[in-house]
Formats: C-alpha cells, sequence, structure tokens
C-alpha cells in the first residue's frame, strides 16, 4: 500500500479545479490512510462500538482523510462546485460549521465558495449537544449557508442552526441547503432535512443500535472501539 502522505502530496488541487472526482476515488483515498470501514459481512469479522456504547457496521473517519491539506482544499472544490451547480450563482455572504472537525473544512469550502465570511459555532461546556453562536454578529439580509464535513443525523445540523438563531439579535437568512462531505444516515434516501436540500459527496448506509439489538453482535461478530482498536477494523 502506498504511503498516503507521499501519495496525497503528489495530488494537484489545479488538476481537479474542473474535474469530478469519483466517488470510488474518494474512499479510496479513505481506505489509503485507515479512515473508513465498513463491515464485510462475515460474522467472524470485528465491528465497531461508537463512543455512545452502541454498535456500528461502518465508520468513517473524516479527519483522518481531511488532515492533508491538499485533499481537504480538493474536496471542499468538489463540494462547493457540486453546490453551485444546485444553487447557481446565489450570493452566499456566510458560511457557518460547527466544531471541531467541520471548522477547517468549512473554511475551504467558503472559499471555494467565494463567500464573504466563515465562521463557527461552540459546544457548550456545560450541556451536551448543545451549540453557542455569541462571538460575531450576522447583519439581517445576510445569506447564510451551513457546511459539514459528516453528517449522521439532523441533530447537530439543527443544533448549529438553532444557536446562530438564537445567539443573532436578527433573523438569519439561510439558504435553504446544507452541504456536506460525508453523509452517512442508518437508512437513505434522505434528500432534505427539514425545508433545507442536501448537497453532499459521498453517501454510505450505516447504522447505530444497542448491543443489545446489534446483528452483527448476535451472530458473534467481536466489537470493537475505532479510537483504540482501529487497526483491528481497517485490516479486515
Amino acid at each position: 500500500m502506498s504511503d498516503p502522505k507521499t501519495f496525497f502530496a503528489d495530488l494537484d488541487p489545479l488538476y481537479f479545479k474542473d474535474r469530478d472526482v469519483p466517488v470510488e476515488e474518494i474512499l479510496h483515498w479513505f481506505k489509503l490512510c485507515g479512515a473508513a470501514w465498513m463491515h464485510s459481512g462475515d460474522s467472524k469479522d470485528p465491528h465497531a462500538e461508537l463512543t455512545s456504547g452502541k454498535c456500528s457496521n461502518g465508520f468513517f473517519n473524516c479527519l483522518g482523510l481531511l488532515k492533508y491539506v491538499t485533499v481537504s482544499e480538493i474536496l471542499a472544490n468538489q463540494l462547493a462546485r457540486k453546490i453551485r451547480n444546485t444553487i447557481g450563482d446565489q450570493k452566499i455572504d456566510w458560511v457557518v460549521a460547527s466544531p471541531m472537525a467541520g471548522i477547517t473544512f468549512g473554511h475551504d469550502v467558503a472559499r471555494a465558495l467565494d463567500a464573504d465570511i466563515f465562521m463557527f459555532t461552540e459546544k457548550d461546556p456545560h450541556n451536551k449537544g448543545v451549540m453557542l453562536w455569541n462571538r460575531v454578529v450576522i447583519p439581517e439580509g445576510a445569506t447564510v449557508f451551513q457546511v459539514e464535513e459528516l453528517i449522521t443525523t439532523s441533530k447537530t445540523l439543527n443544533a448549529v442552526q438553532k444557536a446562530v438563531d438564537k445567539g443573532n439579535p436578527t433573523p438569519v437568512k439561510w439558504l435553504p441547503y446544507i452541504g456536506s462531505f460525508v453523509h452517512r444516515p442508518p437508512q437513505l434516501p434522505i434528500k432534505w432535512y427539514g425545508n433545507r436540500q442536501l448537497i453532499t459527496l459521498v453517501e454510505q448506509e450505516v447504522w447505530a443500535v444497542d448491543p443489545a439489538d446489534c446483528p452483527l453482535c448476535q451472530r458473534g461478530s467481536p466489537r470493537y472501539k475505532p479510537k483504540t482498536h482501529w487497526e483491528e477494523l481497517t485490516k479486515v
């Protein structure tokens, strides 16, 4: 297997500026740096135990891929092109993302979209799952586009929107779209979250269930925590 650092260093963002990167190629990049895994279906192979304690048939470590600056730029440009193909030349004044993995990718997408300002919400240290918006004010009438590096459910999306709406003194003009690098809901297809259309580069159906309801556990598949047993999961 190629060294990912060397492989990605040879990629030229300008080469991909007007070319679509196939989903299969993006998944290859994930696998090249051991940053994506899906269960093989063989009950002897392990599956993931998430931080929540639930079991999963797949896992994406977006930071494992987006930490490469060149790759983040290429993929941000890819998403921005797809966004533009959907929304046309609609002016985007602000791009907003959530912490933490979405910050640098959101910034790269904002640049590719020629947005004026990029900003991110912050996690409330006292309330899990709650976001805060208290550092800046979005001017009334400014258009706002939300970008995430990964979407599993609408929980984070809604928390970001709620925080921005609550923390801003005037109504926020959200564009009716959401951009995401990876979309991994438990069931596809999903094209809309609320009144906002999803625009994404990679989609994969990934479920998470309690161990008592996990079909892989029931078939004898061992479960490992990705943070400490990533090698065991990705070598399958």
